[in-house]
């Protein structure tokens, strides 16, 4: 199994809508990784779209280091998730040409990085669905922390009605 594979520009483009909220203008998405993640090329370099922890990273100046980063034993464990694909592998789950592997439920909603909970998605679908869950997220209202956590100041907190 490839680790980064190219899919359609159609699907990228319709699963990369729902990321709207990050700054995606001018950059070309060029290949997933098997759980989905997006590298994408633009004049400044490459760049790291990871759909767990819902950011967008300037990582590679040129694609001599990207290839050299994912080609690295830390690069292939920690961006391309290597032994995870492996495990999916064992259990009979990969996904099919137009799939990639996603979490379910998504770990942002407190689902678990594990062979278990990957599933197959189309890439669209699993780019819309992961790119809601983060735009969500991040457009709460921020909660006041607990004043029961020792040690713990308010100062600096607004609520969301004062702002």
């Amino acid at each position: 199994m490839e680790h980064l594979r190219p899919f359609d520009p159609g699907s990228f483009s319709y699963g990369l809508a729902a990321w709207s909220w990050l700054d995606l203008a001018g950059k070309t998405p060029r290949f997933a990784t098997v759980f989905g993640d997006v590298i994408l090329e633009s004049l400044e370099g490459w760049w790291f779209l990871d759909t767990v922890e819902g950011t967008l990273e300037a990582r590679w100046p040129t694609a001599v280091d990207l290839s050299a980063e994912l080609d690295s034993p830390e690069g292939r464990q920690d961006l391309l998730l290597e032994d995870l694909v492996l495990e999916v592998a064992r259990r009979g789950g990969l996904p099919a040409a137009d799939e990639v592997l996603t979490f379910m439920p998504h770990p942002a909603l407190g689902g678990r990085l594990s062979a278990e909970t990957a599933v197959p998605v189309r890439l669209e679908l699993a780019l819309r669905l992961s790119g809601e869950v983060h735009r969500q997220i991040a457009s709460r209202p921020q909660q006041p922390p607990s004043p029961l956590l020792l040690g713990h100041s308010l100062a600096g907190y607004t609520p969301s009605h004062a702002r």
